[in-house]
């Protein structure tokens, strides 16, 4: 069984969750050849932790290698890179990223002769070894059987099953620059979780040349929905003005109307859904307006954390001033973007979200701006202007939000 290295170069720079630096890594010169002299050398500002296969986090460095010779035959062999060496008038040098979480040594050749190998590692410190990443702060990942090992675990799960009676299929990726697995392969390796039963590992410890068993916990749920609905409520004030027969401005200010929202959410994938909304303020003046909207990620930062989405569909608007006003009902065209920043201040699975609806035609003036914060419930605050004709509504306030059943 092989397993493809690891692109750390290429990699996404990642959330530095263990706040390692190069003055934690200690590097090993293994010369067979004592006529050619070989320096390694940390670069101090290089250590990242960068983001592979999706979930995965590893730690990188970049590397600066110098020999004592300007002889073209040399060569540099990591993983499935080979670098030439670039000459001075005495001497050779390259660099090169490293993958600290993994047992692969950098190895200098004299055409087809090993002069010597480089390994960087990790020194043993009181900081943190253990990395769980945020991909897995749903399933509640443990790990028992670890000592004092390095470990980075992250998770991915998938949909199986027919449609409509979907299920969760847990993909876990781990590495560990202690461990390897006995049946051979290289990191990363895979545990696949179908239910709440654990996974039980071998593993050796190739420092204490151990074996021990390394057992990985997860919670998943029975069933995966693809529909999801939320309801919430609030204290909103609703302003309002009509502009009569005779050009007068009459208004209406409630600091006090009972709001109501509703949500729904279809994921198509992981990057697109159909999202619906409905806001419901009466109180003297009745205010109603809805939409569905499709929306599509366009782009991420932040270590996959902040996510931007385009949200492009319909809204109804329905409007009534009082008893003795005809109503506006109508389909309305706003389009609008969003942006969601997952697991805010370091806070596992709390989200931060906002966006804006802007009008998209020049007879209606509309802008609907919200911003969210909250884990299962959560709280909005918004602000929707509207106006069209001789109508004008404002409306704002305070909201909590509750989830209330998976569909489909």
């Amino acid at each position: 069984m092989t397993s493809q290295a690891l692109d750390v170069k290429n990699a996404a720079i990642g959330e530095n969750r263990i706040n390692y630096s190069f003055n934690d890594t200690q590097i090993k010169i293994t010369s067979y050849d004592k006529k050619y002299r070989v320096w390694a050398k940390v670069e101090p500002s290089s250590f990242d932790w960068v983001r592979v296969q999706s979930t995965l986090l590893v730690p990188r460095v970049r590397v600066k290698i110098k020999l004592e010779t300007t002889d073209p035959s040399f060569s540099l062999h990591y993983k499935t890179t080979t670098l030439n060496f670039q000459q001075s008038q005495k001497n050779s040098y390259t660099e090169l990223y490293y993958s600290l979480f993994e047992r692969k040594k950098i190895e200098i050749y004299k055409r087809n002769k090993l002069i010597a190998t480089v390994a960087v590692n990790l020194k043993d410190s009181s900081k943190k070894k253990v990395l769980i990443d945020y991909t897995c702060s749903r399933n509640s990942i443990e790990i028992i059987g670890l000592e004092d090992e390095h470990f980075s675990i992250g998770c991915q799960t998938r949909r199986i099953g027919s449609y409509g009676k979907e299920t969760p299929m847990l993909e876990v990726k781990w590495i560990s620059p202690e461990l390897k697995i006995i049946s051979g392969g290289a990191p990363p390796y895979h545990a696949a979780f179908l239910n709440k039963r654990p996974v039980n590992i071998e593993v050796l410890n190739t420092i204490t040349n151990k074996t021990k068993t390394l057992t990985i916990k997860s919670k998943i749920p029975k069933r995966l929905h693809r529909l999801f609905t939320a309801y919430g409520f609030g204290p909103y004030a609703l302003h309002t003005e009509r502009i009569n027969k005779n050009d007068k401005k009459l208004t209406k200010k409630a600091p006090i109307a009972p709001a109501l929202f509703f949500y729904l959410n279809y994921k198509i994938s992981e990057g697109t859904s159909i999202r619906g909304f409905d806001a419901a303020i009466f109180q003297e003046s009745k205010f109603n307006n809805a939409g569905l909207y499709l929306g599509s990620d366009f782009g991420h930062a932040l270590d996959n954390k902040l996510y931007f989405t385009t949200l492009l569909g319909v809204q109804y608007l329905y409007f009534k001033f009082d008893d003795d006003t005809p109503e506006v009902s109508e389909p309305i065209f706003p389009q609008g973007v969003e942006f969601m920043y997952r697991h805010a201040f370091d806070i596992p699975n709390y989200i931060i979200s906002g966006g804006i609806f802007l009008s998209t035609t020049n007879d209606i003036d509309y802008e609907n701006i919200w911003i969210r914060w909250g884990k299962n419930y959560f709280w909005e605050l918004n602000l929707i202007a509207w106006g069209k004709d001789n109508f004008q509504a404002k409306t704002w306030g305070l909201s909590v939000g509750f989830p209330f059943k998976g569909f489909l």
